[in-house]
């Protein structure tokens, strides 16, 4: 398991990430996302040791994660860097070099994983006649040559097309039932609500969610109902309970005041029943999407934000 403990960072005034703490355990997709700015790269850049922590501690299975443990770290960076005029083979054995494997280590490796994405006959041509979905998986393999025990996978999925993506988001599971450690970092709320064990969230600096996407329904998820209904219900939005409502035909979405239930909702409803001006056909709780639960807690600053720490 990957534990932070109250770690920190500043840079003179600004305080990039504030006191967090979060565990990403061994066998799990962790998705780790935020607005721009929020702190995601800093995080992913003291865990790797490119910096350093002004507080707080870093474990690695109980023991302090040092710069002597960058070989078990595996990272596919958003801005992918290739060297576009060297073979394909050349790079990915240079690049596992770079972690500590030797060439005759290196070789048998990336037959595999160039068979796996059916990619043997590109294994000596150049880098830059490869297409961008070609070059996408390479970096891949780059980032998993040298068998890491934890995996960074920042926007792994641009520039696959659908077919790609299922690949890759099945060897993504092979990993994680293997036991390694995936923290997978994305704006595709969509992507990381279907693919993550545990999202953890951050904005200014601060842990503002973590939990399994079950876990996180429960907490955000009861405040929106869905209403099918005939008669008139125009008087539902005059309900004390109520914060708003939206109507399409005979079905309204109700948004409940904080603190509200659907229970008091029902009973507030009641009257309109009995007196015959309204009839209900259902009534459920909805489940909130993690993209609307994303932008009810970062608000603006996940629309706005542009490129920062």
């Amino acid at each position: 398991m990957l534990s932070l403990k109250g770690v920190t960072k500043k840079y003179g005034d600004f305080c990039a990430v504030d006191k967090l703490d979060f565990d990403a355990p061994a066998g799990q997709i962790v998705g780790l996302i935020g607005p721009n700015g929020a702190g995601k790269s800093t995080t992913i850049r003291m865990i790797m040791n490119i910096l350093e922590c002004d507080e707080g501690e870093i474990l690695l299975d109980g023991k302090k994660f040092t710069a002597d443990d960058s070989n078990i770290i595996g990272y596919l960076p958003e801005e992918r860097g290739l060297y576009k005029k060297q073979k394909v083979v050349d790079v990915l054995v240079y690049l596992a070099e770079l972690k500590g494997c030797t060439k005759q280590e290196a070789l048998p490796k990336i037959d595999y994983w160039l068979k796996r994405f059916d990619l043997m006959e590109w294994k000596d041509k150049k880098i830059d006649s490869l297409s961008k979905g070609m070059a996408q998986k390479i970096q891949f393999v780059s980032t998993i040559i040298h068998d890491p025990q934890i995996l960074f996978l920042d926007e792994p999925f641009s520039g696959l097309d659908p077919v790609s993506a299922d690949e890759l988001l099945s060897i993504m599971n092979e990993l994680k039932q293997s036991g390694r450690i995936l923290l997978f970092s994305t704006h595709v709320m969509e992507q990381a609500e279907k693919i993550c064990d545990q999202i953890i969230m951050l904005n200014h600096g601060k842990k503002i969610l973590d939990g399994s996407m079950q876990k996180i329904r429960a907490q955000y998820g009861k405040n929106t109902i869905t209403i099918d209904y005939s008669g008139d219900a125009s008087s539902i939005s005059d309900l004390p309970v109520v914060e708003s409502v939206q109507h399409s035909g005979n079905t309204c979405s109700v948004v409940l005041k904080n603190g509200s239930s659907v229970d008091e909702l029902f009973t507030s409803l009641t009257p309109l029943i009995s007196q015959g001006k309204l009839s209900l056909r259902s009534i459920k709780v909805d489940e909130p999407s993690l993209h609307s639960i994303f932008v009810k807690l970062a608000g603006h600053d996940f629309e706005e934000k542009k490129e920062g720490v």
